[in-house]
């Protein structure tokens, strides 16, 4: 018969052999679970913020594409003058309108002075998905 020494029990070996029988330093197949469900909930999160930062963007451009359109058209009323009070166009995604009205005392509510001039209006709207958005812009122009 071998001579056999006794078996000697220390901290860490009761904790090796806490993950498996023959002291084997895998994961439990419950980790992996736990840790393949933390990773995908992050995944979907991070996509999530992905979308939204993308229909953000574009919300943005057409924001900004309205905003230049509607600096152009402005100039060009405060330039040339609206003929007939109105115009209306259309843009690309934008439909438009360009009205001018004429500011004297007579067309002022009763009481109220005024200083004649002219006042230009721009109003844009365009679709972004199934919402319409709207952008209006007012000058005044006063005369010397």
């Amino acid at each position: 018969m071998k001579d056999r020494k006794p078996l000697a029990v220390s901290r860490d070996s009761l904790q090796l052999t806490a993950y498996g029988i023959y002291g084997s330093r895998g994961f439990t197949l419950l980790e992996v679970v736990i840790s393949l469900a933390i990773i995908a909930t992050a995944l979907v999160a991070l996509l999530s913020l992905q979308s939204r930062s993308m229909s953000m963007m574009k919300s943005a451009e057409m924001f900004e594409g309205a905003r230049l359109l509607a600096e152009r058209l402005m100039a060009e009323g405060e330039l040339k003058g609206v003929p007939n009070g109105e115009i209306k166009g259309e843009e690309g995604p934008y439909n438009w309108m360009l009205t001018e009205m004429r500011l004297t005392p007579d067309t002022m509510p009763e009481g109220v002075k005024a200083l004649t001039g002219r006042q230009v209006s721009f109003d844009i709207l365009w679709m972004e998905g199934k919402k319409e958005e709207k952008l209006s812009f007012a000058e005044y122009i006063y005369e010397r």
